[in-house]
């Protein structure tokens, strides 16, 4: 595995900066679209607080007029504190399509990882032995892998299978790419270090999120939640 420089970047504008305040600058680096930047891991990071910010943005109607789910009447999203977190729909392992406003009424760990990043596989196995201690009918761990085995490129279906099978992971793993990165939280999530966990609560709304990794602190929120 490679060794990454720990260095510093700063928010694009200050709006940007105010959004990002609840992820914590910690772990692997990551390299943001338009702003390249080497990968880092840091030490522990601090607890922070959960943020209202509850700004949206309008991206018409999210509700199909065919819809199983009749909760689904919100017609505004982003990846803020407060919001509803916009839908996705990406492959898992087993090669199906999986939504993540399916999991409606459930609390909802996001772990947004990178397959080269350490911390992201050093926490791989926390969402199978987070759902069996909360239960699979209250709780759920979507890990979405962001960057493959190279830094800034999507991982393809064979690296999410190696993925699974290296830590035994019966948890959703779901592909992704860097369109899910957005500084601004608008139409992404504001990744500024892997891994960056998200949590929402049962009503679809997020909850709060950090970049980097503290067990303590995601079970605490998560534990509020339930």
């Amino acid at each position: 595995m490679k060794n990454f420089i720990i260095k510093s970047i700063a928010a694009t504008t200050l709006w940007a900066a105010c959004v990002a305040a609840v992820f914590l600058l910690t772990a692997c680096k990551p390299g943001v679209v338009n702003q390249p930047e080497d990968p880092k891991e840091t030490g522990p990071e601090q607890p922070i607080a959960q943020v209202d910010d509850t700004a949206q943005r309008t991206t018409g109607d999210t509700q199909p007029g065919t819809s199983d789910r009749p909760w689904e009447t919100w017609t505004e999203c982003s990846q803020k504190p407060g919001d509803h977190p916009c839908n996705f729909s990406l492959i898992d392992q087993h090669g199906n399509a999986v939504e993540l406003y399916d999991h409606y009424d459930k609390v909802i760990v996001i772990d947004l990882s990178s397959i080269w990043c350490v911390v992201c596989q050093n926490i791989a196995t926390k969402g199978d032995e987070l759902i069996t201690l909360y239960g699979e009918d209250n709780f759920i761990w979507i890990t979405v892998l962001i960057d493959g085995t190279s830094h800034g490129v999507a991982p393809t279906a064979a690296e999410i299978q190696a993925w699974v099978d290296a830590f035994h992971i019966q948890a959703p793993v779901l592909a992704g790419d860097r369109t899910l990165v957005d500084l601004s939280a608008e139409t992404g999530y504001p990744i500024t270090s892997w891994p960056t966990i998200v949590v929402i609560d049962k009503t679809m709304v997020l909850y709060s999120g950090i970049n980097g990794w503290s067990e303590a602190t995601v079970r605490a929120w998560v534990e509020s939640l339930l």
